[in-house]
């Protein structure tokens, strides 16, 4: 009988060649396996809106998501409401600037690249923000974009910050109270370990996909993942050694997988 400790060498050496010749596969024929891993409600948008609560939140957690739906939409317009400039460190109109070249970078024009300065909404991981201060806010940005679908975090934020969990909080919340509010589809956070694991956990996430047709995966190429890691290099004031490696090794950066808020 196997020792646990030799168990788990041995399905580590068996089990990651095999992760990994099925990922560079899925990463190679994304573009035919595309309807398995999109509802028809994601694929039909026209005018897709990312909410997200500071600048560089597009690089780190929702490139794929952009880059997919953009390139692939004919006639499809792309949308970025950022809820806070990213003052926390007292550089707001420095991050604003940031986030209008990145979103260049994915596609997102600059007039449809807007990043909030609202004195309920600031910068800080321990302020959870007013739910009716967000709603607000993109109510606006719906209506004035013609907005049919929108794409947020889920319940956790990625990261646990609490302006990334009130943003996901009030988003489910107008869902619920205002039914001709448009679908909100939602990017899955991941455990720790797994968040830092590139693109070798794909195939799993596919399998999950294709059995839950309420979710989405967005896959990005290897021509996207430079282009998401141009997005990154945008934020030239938050560049710290331990962002360089989370963009390293993060799977946000190759796919996202979504689940829609109900």
């Amino acid at each position: 009988m196997l020792r646990p400790r030799r168990l788990a060498r041995l399905l580590i050496r068996r089990l990651l060649p095999l992760l990994l010749v099925l990922s560079f596969l899925l990463i190679a024929s994304r573009d035919s396996l595309a309807p398995h891993f999109v509802p028809a409600g994601l694929r039909d948008a026209k005018s897709v809106l990312w909410v997200i609560s500071h600048p560089d939140d597009e690089s780190f957690f929702f490139a794929p998501s952009i880059l997919n739906l953009l390139e692939t939409g004919e006639g499809r317009i792309g949308s970025l409401l950022c809820l806070s400039v990213g003052d926390h460190e007292g550089l707001g109109q420095t991050r604003r600037r940031e986030l209008k070249a990145s979103c260049r970078t994915l596609g997102i024009p600059d007039e449809r690249c807007v990043a909030l300065d609202e004195p309920a909404l600031p910068d800080d991981p321990t302020i959870w923000w007013d739910v009716k201060a967000v709603e607000a806010a993109v109510n606006e940005y719906v209506e004035r974009w013609s907005v049919d679908t929108a794409l947020t975090f889920d319940e956790y934020g990625i990261s646990g910050h609490a302006n990334h969990r009130a943003t996901s909080a009030a988003l489910q919340s107008v869902v619920r109270s205002e039914p001709a509010f448009p679908p909100v589809y939602m990017v899955e956070s991941t455990p720790l370990l797994a968040k830092y694991t590139s693109f070798i956990l794909l195939p799993l996430h596919a399998i999950r996909t294709i059995l839950s047709p309420s979710t989405a995966l967005f896959v990005n190429s290897p021509r996207q993942y430079l282009q998401t890691r141009r997005s990154f290099d945008a934020h030239q004031s938050q560049k710290r050694w331990f962002r360089e490696l989370f963009v390293s090794f993060s799977r946000y950066l190759w796919y996202v997988s979504l689940k829609r808020a109900v």
